[in-house]
């Protein structure tokens, strides 16, 4: 029960200071002259990355206080996580770009996983 608790809060904070770096990448975008639109859908990461976080957040959390549905909501939040991931390799962007994403991913599908495999009682 714990390790499942506290696979969820460690979800929950990791997609947290993901979507902060989603948003903090559009309001630089905003903030040199490009609108929203383009910030978040010119091309759609970014927009990919923050509902992707925000939902990993949001099942992290029902997951880390044993609410029901909180490995479902964190199963839709890591998958659209890792389509961007994907996304970003198979359209043959440099590794820089998206490594991170990468990594990061690996990481959430662990802990994600966990959620699924560890009992909630």
């Amino acid at each position: 029960m714990a390790l499942r608790r506290l696979a969820g809060f460690a979800l929950a904070v990791i997609a947290a200071w993901l979507l902060w770096g989603g948003i903090h990448t559009v309001n630089v975008i905003v903030s040199r002259g490009s609108p929203l639109s383009d910030a978040l859908l010119s091309p759609p990461t970014s927009l990919l990355r923050i509902a992707g976080t925000l939902v990993a957040v949001a099942g992290g959390l029902l997951a880390g206080f044993g609410k029901p549905f909180g490995a479902l909501l964190s199963l839709i939040g890591v998958g659209v996580f890792v389509l961007l991931a994907a996304s970003m390799i198979f359209s043959g962007a440099n590794s820089v770009l998206w490594m991170d994403e990468a990594v990061f991913s690996g990481i959430l599908v662990v802990l994600m996983g966990l959620l699924f495999i560890l009992p909630r009682s």
